[in-house]
């Protein structure tokens, strides 16, 4: 219908018998993305026939990252993407992600990362920013494990649509209906419903809206939420409070029926929903609504009824954005809204805020169950608003982490201990927990309750590394410290990324003729303020992030590149010593991964010596003997670099198929000390039992050369002989060397 403009009043709802049959083809669709074949027939197998949220789940596969990017560009309904880190290469998996949602703008599809290495773990900041849902090890994903894995990703993914689906619908009601979408909450709304109503059909506003709420013991009760004109004062009664029976018998008969109803004394129409309840507008009138009109009412009827179960859902879902279902108090987004007010009140004491993470929940849950320890979880915050007085907001804020945000005197280590010093009563057990706490003056944040809470991670974090168990005040070092770590590796990716980094070669001698028989490549970082930044400090950094996969593989290959090129200038017997993480070692295709590089680089692996750390070799022995021997037939020559600073098993080191140990240049440089010297005599002696071949590192004085001689020592490197060059200078180094040999002062 249009008025005499030709502006349309209303908009029809699509046909129900098609949305019924859109609704019976419903299903969840999961894509796999994995190199692995048998990944993707396990999970599929695992989880046939399951249904979650009532709906079936249905699998796409794709083997690689770039198959997975066509399948997503033709299919817009995936609601989970189950993706593997490792694929082409040891990175696919994260650099797939950020081109899901930045380059193809994927918001609302959840991805569940999965790995067969834990040292593959993504950084915190990267599953915040790319909004990844989990990370997940493939021996953990059992059959229950991928069940709550999926469920819960699903209900993410389903909410978001919801979201989204809302605000499409909204948007298109406001067009019809703007003025009643400006209320704020259903009873205002359904204050505006009835004066729209009364202005449709151009009569006074005298009315009412009732809903009827089913009681448990009692049956069903009609309650009025909105009243116009004479009826105001009716608002919050029961509908039998309602004297004008005409009206009353109309309201009771359209609930009753679900359908609208006309009479003497005025309108009842139905605006109720399966959603929302029932629900019944009544307006008052004398006058005589024809088909014509009733026909409108309908169609009017039914925006309203949509309109009001969007607003509903909204409400539902703002709730959900603040609030914690499971344990019934205030999300990390209500902390944060929390936090944010407060701090902009000068009057307020000096607030404090703790974080509280329970130790070892994991191996709780797996041990206990997840039911046993949602009950656990609810008595923890329950105990914690008991303790804490109403001054005081505890949230929960991850999920087995609490906070407590409140004045100093309330918000302390001895309060925060007190709560957990007593059992916890679960199912009729005595649960003991252990927690470790942070806590953070917010006079120290200067940018919301965002940064307070990630300050406060920063301190718990560090509690949790040095005082596992403690309570913990924060402390400005902390956080300068993880700040800098956090930078220095971004530095360092883009450094990386950009071919900033470089090798640097320095040659081992033969200790007694002190010809050159080897190299070691090392890896070098000048940073862009021209800084070179020490191995010892960004190595770590690349190795916890996993990044160290990908630059141990470009150390190899760049090493063997230099080696090919110094043998053709004629040094056919030098070896190329190459540093050998332990990420790489736990990698679980390194064995592949070193045949095809022997195979592209045409090198003989027993030119290569892998340098692998005591500390790291000891680490796990039976696993890390089966696969250095594995190495070791493929060719390669293996040393144990760093000895002494580890705590060898003599008899597993015997065991270990090592061909070189290495001393520590820490003991080489005390070896003018009578106990240094019994030191670096004890560890060539033993290298010598095993069938080593020693070599001494960070020699820096004749002195300690003529030691290590004297000791039997095999070979050298160090200051006093060569330091680490670039690729040019060793060249011209060699060349120097091949003609005039080297001198040493004294």
């Amino acid at each position: 219908m249009s008025d005499k403009n030709g502006n349309e009043l209303f908009s029809f709802a699509e046909e129900p018998v098609e949305e019924k049959k859109q609704r019976e083809d419903y299903c969840w669709w999961v894509l796999i993305i994995d190199d692995e074949k048998g990944v993707h027939s396990a999970t599929e197998f695992a989880l046939k026939n399951t249904q979650i949220m009532d709906r079936p789940l249905k699998f796409l596969h794709a083997m690689s990252a770039a198959e997975g990017i066509k399948i997503l560009e033709e299919n817009k309904n995936i609601a989970v993407i189950m993706l593997d880190v490792v694929m082409e290469t040891p990175n696919a998996g994260l650099d797939m992600v950020a081109i899901i949602r930045d380059k193809m703008d994927i918001r609302d599809t959840r991805i569940i990362l999965r790995t067969g290495q834990p040292n593959q773990a993504p950084e915190i900041e990267v599953i915040r920013d790319y909004d990844i849902n989990d990370y997940k090890l493939k021996s953990e994903l059992t059959q229950s494990k991928l069940f709550a894995a999926l469920t819960t990703a699903i209900r993410s993914y389903k909410q978001i649509r919801m979201i989204e689906a809302g605000r499409k619908g909204l948007d298109m009601i406001v067009r019809s209906s703007s003025e009643l979408l400006t209320k704020n909450g259903i009873h205002a709304f359904a204050q505006g419903v009835i004066v729209h109503l009364a202005g449709l059909l151009d009569i006074p506003a005298e009315g009412l809206i009732c809903v009827r709420r089913q009681q448990s013991d009692t049956g069903s009760e009609s309650k009025i939420i909105a009243a116009a004109g004479h009826y105001c004062l009716l608002v919050d009664h029961p509908l039998e409070d309602l004297s004008e029976s005409g009206a009353r018998t109309l309201l009771d008969t359209c609930l009753d029926k679900k359908s609208n109803q006309f009479g003497v004394d005025g309108v009842a129409l139905y605006i109720g929903s399966d959603t929302r309840g029932d629900m019944s507008a009544f307006i008052s009138s004398d006058v005589d609504i024809d088909s014509v009109d009733q026909s409108l009412l309908e169609i009017f009827c039914n925006n309203i009824a949509a309109c009001a179960d969007n607003l509903m859902l909204l409400e539902r879902l703002s709730s959900h954005a603040y609030f914690d279902i499971l344990v019934g108090l205030p999300n990390r987004t209500a902390l944060i809204q929390k936090i944010d007010e407060l701090v902009e009140d000068d009057s307020l004491p000096e607030l404090y805020l703790a974080l509280v993470d329970i130790d070892n929940f994991a191996e709780l849950n797996a041990a206990l169950g997840k039911d046993y320890c949602d009950e656990l979880l609810r008595e923890i915050g329950l105990r914690l608003l008991n303790n804490f007085p109403v001054t005081c907001t505890v949230a929960r804020i991850a999920a087995d982490v609490f906070a407590v945000l409140g004045p100093k005197d309330h918000v302390k280590p001895m309060a925060i201990s007190e709560v957990f010093n007593k059992p916890f009563k679960v199912r009729d057990n005595d649960q003991v927990l252990s927690v470790t706490s942070g806590i953070v003056p917010l006079t120290e944040m200067s940018e919301g309750g965002g940064q307070a809470i990630k300050e406060g991670s920063i301190v718990l974090k560090s509690a949790k590394a040095i005082r596992r168990g403690e309570v913990v005040m924060f402390n400005r070092k902390m956080v300068e410290k993880a700040t800098q770590h956090v930078e220095m590796l971004r530095e360092l990716r883009e450094a990386f990324d950009s071919g900033k980094l470089y090798l640097a070669y320095q040659p081992k001698f033969d200790i007694k003729t002190l010809d050159v028989v080897g190299l070691e490549a090392l890896l070098r970082w000048e940073n862009k303020h021209g800084v070179m930044v020490p191995p010892q400090r960004f190595i770590p950094l690349a190795e916890k992030s996993g990044l160290i996969v990908r630059m141990g593989e470009w150390v190899m290959e760049n090493a063997i590149a230099e080696l090919h090129k110094v043998r053709s200038s004629g040094w056919n017997d030098l070896k190329m010593g190459v540093n050998f993480s332990v990420a790489q070692l736990r990698h679980p295709e390194i064995l592949d991964a070193l045949r095809e590089l022997i195979d592209r680089v045409q090198v003989d692996p027993n030119l290569v010596d892998l340098e692998i750390t005591e500390t790291i070799a000891m680490d796990d022995v039976k696993g890390n003997m089966e696969v250095l021997t594995r190495i070791k037939d493929i060719g390669f020559e293996l040393s144990v670099d760093d000895f002494g600073t580890g705590f060898s098993s003599l008899s597993y080191l015997q065991k270990m198929p090592f061909d070189n140990l290495k001393v520590d240049q820490s003991f080489v440089q005390t070896s003018d000390t009578p106990s240094g010297r019994k030191i670096v005599e004890m560890i060539v002696n033993l290298g010598q039992t095993l069938g080593m071949n020693v070599i001494a590192e960070g020699v820096e004085t004749r002195e300690q050369l003529d030691l290590l001689r004297e000791l039997g020592c095999q070979q050298v490197q160090g200051y006093l002989l060569a330091k680490p060059m670039s690729c040019d200078e060793l060249t011209t180094w060699l060349a120097s060397f091949k003609t005039q040999g080297i001198t040493l002062d004294g």
